[in-house]
């Protein structure tokens, strides 16, 4: 099971923070980071579902974050560093049921938190649109929807040629992962939008 979103509270000695992060449950103990960077700009929660004693978070190539991790009863345990040297091989074994993975940012007064607490989850329309993998994002693109959903505060957009320069900067991005599929399906996915007459309108 995923959730791509859902709100926290941090919780420190004097005040909270509230935030909207990522939300993800680890089916196996083992998460490449590196897969979830749609969420490295605001941070994202991973609840073990799986039995391992520990779980692998394999951070190679990652940009620079801590880990905060946290009990059953969601009350803060410690915290690891991660910095990126050079994209050199880096993991972690973690054996708390909660990890909150967030940007290094001074604004956390990481030596004086308490626990962490959840909130609703928020109603954002077109959230696949806006969190959704690059393959997720090339479908919903193939369907040509009335509206395309590019922030989560509800910008969207009409079908036009900016969509085509999303599928271009997608396009760029697998192209460089040599991810053969991918590059062929957003080709397909181009000409079937550009042989529509909003798509041939500048």
């Amino acid at each position: 099971m995923q959730t791509l979103l859902r709100n926290i509270q941090l919780n420190f000695v004097t005040d909270a923070i509230k935030l909207t992060v990522g939300n993800l449950s680890l089916k196996t103990n083992y998460i490449k980071l590196k897969d979830e960077e749609r969420f490295k700009e605001r941070g994202c929660l991973f609840k073990k579902e799986h039995s391992s004693l520990q779980t692998h978070f394999d951070l190679t190539g990652f940009d620079d974050c801590q880990l905060l991790c946290f009990d059953e009863a969601l009350q803060f345990e410690e915290i690891r560093y991660y910095r990126n040297y050079q994209g050199a091989p880096f993991s972690f074994l973690i054996s708390e049921p909660y990890v909150l993975l967030l940007p290094t940012s001074a604004k956390y007064p990481i030596h004086v938190f308490r626990s962490i607490e959840f909130l609703d989850y928020p109603s954002i329309p077109g959230v696949y649109h806006v969190f959704g993998t690059d393959a997720e994002k090339v479908d919903i693109l193939a369907t040509n929807p009335h509206r395309f959903y590019i922030s989560e505060y509800g910008v969207w957009i009409l079908p036009d040629r900016n969509r085509i320069d999303i599928l271009n900067v997608i396009y760029e991005k697998a192209l460089n992962a040599n991810n053969t599929f991918l590059c062929k399906r957003i080709e397909i996915v181009k000409a079937q939008l550009l042989s529509l007459p909003d798509y041939k309108k500048e």
